[in-house]
């Protein structure tokens, strides 16, 4: 079965509401702080820098927006530092991801850029059970694309999915469901927080990082050239 996409805004504000209790905005200020630390670096640098301040200033940016809402805590399961509510049943983490990020076309998804290790795979393993036991207790009712309750205890991991080249940026929270070689490969849900509006010029999205007293940064999304 093919991922559940949403991308319209009305669905993904709907949708992250329903699964988080956040919004589109918060989320996207997780993106900025991501795509912020990217453009910081210089080629004098270390290699793996610009991965690295992307990881390291997105993870702090969304403990920084989560924290204060109810529910949320620090996680550093299996040292991989995030976000969790237990009464949602949810964790989330960021990632740095290729060019299918924030792209519904067939047989393109987002991959990590970095190999991910046993504790990624746990992650997902984990998703796919509590998503069968949703599946399970919710067939009867409605098919799974319209719930993903999850059993109590159970927690599933999303990733605030972030690509970013150039002047071209696009972002997803989506929902693993596959590992191949330490790479993402399958995904159960995928929420678009930027998209394309279907006229090849696509969104941008301008935010200040101090109150609204600093500059605006773009984030412009732009179609991939083929």
């Amino acid at each position: 079965m093919p991922a559940q996409v949403w991308k319209k805004p009305v669905d993904v504000g709907n949708r992250l509401d329903k699964l988080f209790q956040l919004t589109r905005d918060q989320l996207l200020e997780v993106v900025e702080a991501m795509v912020r630390a990217k453009a910081d670096c210089t080629p004098n640098d270390p290699p793996g820098s610009r991965g690295w301040s992307a990881y390291k200033m997105g993870t702090r940016r969304l403990r920084e927006i989560t924290l204060v809402e109810r529910g949320w805590e620090k996680d550093d399961a299996d040292q991989i530092p995030g976000v969790i509510n237990k009464s949602l049943g949810v964790r989330i983490v960021v990632a740095n991801t290729d060019d299918g990020t924030g792209v519904e076309e067939d047989g393109r998804i987002p991959q990590n850029r970095s190999q991910k290790g046993a504790a990624t795979d746990r992650v997902v393993q984990v998703n796919q059970l509590s998503f069968m036991k949703a599946l399970d207790e919710s067939v009867k009712v409605v098919p799974l694309k319209k719930t993903s309750e999850v059993p109590a205890g159970q927690i599933i991991t999303w990733y605030v999915c972030t690509y970013g080249e150039g002047d071209e940026f696009r972002a997803e929270i989506s929902c693993p469901k596959v590992i191949e070689d330490g790479y993402f490969a399958d995904f159960y849900e995928r929420i678009f927080l930027t998209y394309d509006d279907g006229g090849g010029g696509g969104e941008v999205v301008r935010r200040s990082s101090d109150g609204g007293d600093g500059p605006d940064f773009e984030i412009p999304v732009t179609r991939k050239k083929q």
